[in-house]
């Protein structure tokens, strides 16, 4: 049980759990975790740190609670896919995945942020992205696939790690190299043209070579 310093800070209780959570991805994103302060959120919400401590035990606690929110948002999307394309299976689930997972990455650009500045390195925190993000994902795309369908006989030889790194890869680089394709493209890639439109090249690429050889 965490102690909790007597009293209450005026805001602790007005300001929403959800408010905190995405004001600290906004600052983890930007500085990470080495650079950021408990006092550098309280700073961009507008409160004193007292509220942020009350709050949260230390940075770490945060730092977890505001990764695990952004897991469960993605969670939630992927269940609602699930249950959308419940008479579907295999790779027009796959497709739909892949869509949805790129414009969660749109809408929460924090992801890929973090994602570039934890997963190559083993630590604590990539640990905890892979428990709390990344295996439950894993486990949709795994699911979807486990038919015996003769369509997806080839695209099961696909080793799992050369696909997964293709697929994350593949979805946020196009937001992580926002400048670079606004500079020699003039594209934005926050427009909603653009993230359909990436959306469906990158499972044109993926997936109409599997679906293709059997039609």
């Amino acid at each position: 049980m965490v102690k909790r310093k007597p009293g209450r800070p005026s805001l602790s209780n007005t300001l929403p759990l959800n408010t905190i959570l995405e004001a600290a991805l906004q600052v983890f994103s930007e500085e990470g975790y080495g650079g950021t302060h408990l006092k550098d959120i309280a700073q961009s919400l507008g409160v004193t740190n007292p509220v942020m401590s009350y709050r949260f035990e230390n940075k770490r606690d945060l730092w977890e609670k505001a990764m695990e929110f952004l897991g469960d948002k993605l969670v939630e999307r992927f269940h609602a896919i699930q249950l959308e394309y419940n008479a579907l299976e295999g790779i027009p689930v796959m497709r739909a995945y892949v869509t949805q997972y790129i414009y969660f990455l749109a809408e929460n650009p924090a992801l890929y942020k973090i994602l570039a500045q934890e997963m190559g390195q083993k630590s604590w925190r990539s640990q905890y992205l892979i428990d709390k993000l990344f295996n439950p994902l894993i486990w949709f795309g795994e699911k979807s696939i486990e038919s015996p369908m003769d369509s997806l006989k080839e695209f099961k030889t696909i080793p799992r790690p050369n696909f997964i790194s293709i697929i994350l890869g593949a979805s946020s680089s196009f937001f992580a190299l926002e400048q670079l394709l606004k500079s020699q493209y003039g594209s934005d890639v926050f427009d909603q043209e653009q993230i359909k439109h990436h959306a469906e090249v990158v499972n044109r690429i993926i997936f109409d070579q599997f679906e293709h050889k059997t039609k």
